[in-house]
């Protein structure tokens, strides 16, 4: 069943799923709690950028860059969208 949401929350939905899967993934993969290192989330056009204050973690988002990708797009597989071609940049 595909969620019909308005546009605000639609985009609301799509930066708590990558922010989400953000912080999952490094849960999972790396054991490491990088809530405290999360800043922000913006969408621009077809492009999310996820910005932390450690660029260490850029680094290793680059690497888990599939693990995020996959994640992400799971949670919002069910929102009643266009096109889900995002691209993941982190700062």
């Amino acid at each position: 069943m595909k969620l019909n949401l308005s546009e605000d929350k639609k985009e609301l939905f799509i930066k708590t799923s990558i922010w989400n899967s953000f912080i999952d993934v490094f849960k999972q993969k790396k054991s490491i709690d990088v809530s405290d290192y999360m800043v922000s989330v913006q969408i621009r056009w077809k492009t999310l950028l996820i910005k932390t204050n450690k660029p260490i973690l850029n680094a290793e988002a680059k690497i888990l860059y599939n693990d995020i990708y996959d994640s992400f797009y799971n949670k919002i597989k069910y929102i009643e969208m266009n096109d889900y071609n995002f691209e993941l940049k982190f700062l």
